[in-house]
């Protein structure tokens, strides 16, 4: 039987990373597959990122207006109409991506992307993680079948919300996107030169924000003193970026540290072949996608020995505690002087994570929703 599931894909068209990725990738896996016919929703105010075309999703049916989704599913909660009647040829199956749930009467499939928020505002303001909250709790009361993109996610998910674990799925993520991505060749000698020039450098590739603990690779690569590399931090601003802004302006290494803010898929992938390491200590994750894309391109990755980072990267990277400047240290003087041997081992070990086999994942949750 053909699947015909309503993706939420309003953030898969308008932000690169994060939640984008996720609903931008499964989707297009799913709509490789022979048995499933996504549909799509994503109306968006101001112009996407992207085009469903650019997501390799033209031939999808989809509602993608330029409406504000936000009072558009207001008014059709309303006036009790399920998204699913804005789609061309109908659907079966809802499936919620992001942290706001559509109106439908179908049944439905939602993803958990992690619950470090949950009763928690360590990492995001008051209000946000009120409202995620929320969400996450109207969802496992409404019976919805959750996926998350990891085990260690899955159990906390049963824990915490005290669902029935046969309607929780670990639904892993992939790493193949970034094996596509194809630098402009002017891209590649602007960093190369650069390198050449300034030398080489560590890249860390994460919103700037508490949870990512910016701080702690900070005060980390401060210990490795004359002998700290470059870093190069790439990503936006967010919740408790002043924090890292502070502790930089006043830090030994400040002069040897580059903010490119958010830069194009492009330039990333450049500076990631690039670059003599990576590193990303978070605190906590619902994944940890940046390490293993860094990882399957052959870079020595350090990262966080944290329950869902050890799941995910384990094999693949170095892994240190997030909360021990001196171990993250040591950790970033290991990678930068690995053999290559063990980078093609490692890089191995991370390009088994597939979108594909992702997307099988998902099929399986959107089959048990629709038994009931």
């Amino acid at each position: 039987m053909t699947l015909r599931p309503l993706i939420d894909l309003r953030a898969g068209l308008t932000q690169g990373e994060g939640v984008g990725r996720y609903a931008r990738e499964v989707a297009r896996a799913l709509a490789a597959r022979d048995d499933v016919e996504p549909r799509l929703f994503a109306p968006t105010w101001t112009p996407p990122a992207l085009t469903l075309a650019d997501a390799g999703l033209g031939g999808s049916p989809a509602f993608a207006p330029r409406l504000p989704s936000k009072p558009l599913t207001a008014a059709l909660e309303a006036l009790s109409i399920g998204v699913e009647r804005l789609v061309r040829g109908g659907a079966a199956v809802l499936h919620n991506t992001q942290y706001r749930r559509l109106p439908s009467r179908l049944p439905a499939v939602t993803t958990i992307h992690d619950l470090a928020y949950l009763d928690s505002d360590r990492y995001v303001d008051a209000a946000t993680a009120a409202r995620m909250s929320r969400f996450a709790r109207a969802a496992a009361a409404r019976g919805d079948v959750l996926v998350t993109p990891s085990m260690a996610v899955a159990a906390e998910v049963v824990d915490r919300l005290q669902v029935d674990p046969a309607r929780v799925l670990a639904t892993p993520l992939g790493i193949d996107h970034v094996l596509r991505i194809r630098p402009a060749e002017a891209e590649r000698a602007a960093v190369a030169e650069e390198v050449r020039r300034q030398g080489p450098f560590v890249l860390t590739a994460a919103r700037i924000e508490r949870r990512k603990n910016h701080v702690g690779l900070l005060r980390a690569l401060e210990r490795l003193g004359d002998a700290a590399p470059r870093w190069v931090v790439v990503g936006p601003d967010g919740e408790g970026a002043a924090d890292f802004h502070l502790a930089l302006s006043c830090s030994p290494i400040r002069d040897r540290v580059q903010l490119l803010g958010r830069v194009g898929e492009g330039s990333l992938r450049a500076r990631l072949d690039a670059c003599a390491a990576f590193a990303l200590v978070p605190h906590d994750e619902g994944f940890g996608l940046a390490p293993l894309e860094a990882a399957a391109l052959g870079r020595p990755v350090v990262t966080s020995a944290v329950p869902v980072v050890e799941e995910v990267c384990g094999g693949a990277a170095t892994l240190v505690s997030p909360d021990a400047p001196e171990e993250i240290a040591r950790g970033l003087e290991e990678v930068l002087g690995m053999p290559g041997g063990e980078r093609e081992a490692r890089a191995t070990v991370a390009r088994r994570a597939t979108w594909a086999a992702c997307a099988a994942r998902h099929v399986e949750a959107f089959r048990l929703a629709l038994d009931g």
